[in-house]
């Protein structure tokens, strides 16, 4: 397996990570604080560094990666254990579906080819940019206008009221 160099944990790991969370969460009508997402993306980060440093099949990192993502999710934000799943599986589904598009367009723009952005540290690093200022800007604005795929805060409050009624 391919050693990963560190500067990637801090510049493409824990944005990715911060912004899969944030987004997977505001999805489900949660705003979690900053703090946590910071410390979960952190952690999570330094799991993915080791577990790529481990002699596996491409692709088994993630099924190790995301219980991880879970349980600090869970213990970092105070959720369930099914909405840190559902979160988790959210940003990871939304997170792949732009960056196969962002891929597809910035190799069709730039003429880079994703083997090529690869194979140079700063085209590894700069390639997934454009990517991460579109989701941020979409987490930015559901949290601003509070649109959620799925408002999980709204079904428990309802979950209490109808409790209340009886």
């Amino acid at each position: 397996m391919e050693r990963i160099p560190f500067y990637l944990v801090v510049f493409q790991f824990i944005p990715e990570t911060a912004i899969l969370i944030s987004l997977g969460l505001t999805l489900l009508g949660f705003k979690p604080k900053l703090k946590s997402i910071l410390i979960i993306a952190s952690l999570e980060s330094l799991v993915s560094f080791l577990i790529r440093s481990l002699p596996l099949p491409p692709g088994v990192n993630v099924f190790i990666q995301l219980p991880v993502l879970i349980i600090l999710t869970v213990y970092f934000c105070s959720l369930d254990l099914v909405y840190a799943a559902l979160a988790s599986l959210l940003g990871l589904v939304v997170i792949g579906l732009t960056e196969t598009a962002f891929n597809f367009l910035i190799s069709a723009a730039s003429g880079i080819s994703i083997q090529q952005a690869l194979e140079d540290p700063l085209l590894r690093l700069l390639f997934p940019l454009p990517e991460f200022v579109f989701l941020t800007g979409s987490v930015l604005v559901l949290r601003k206008y509070n649109l959620a795929l799925f408002d999980i805060q709204e079904l428990k409050n309802l979950e209490q009221l109808k409790g209340h009624e009886k």
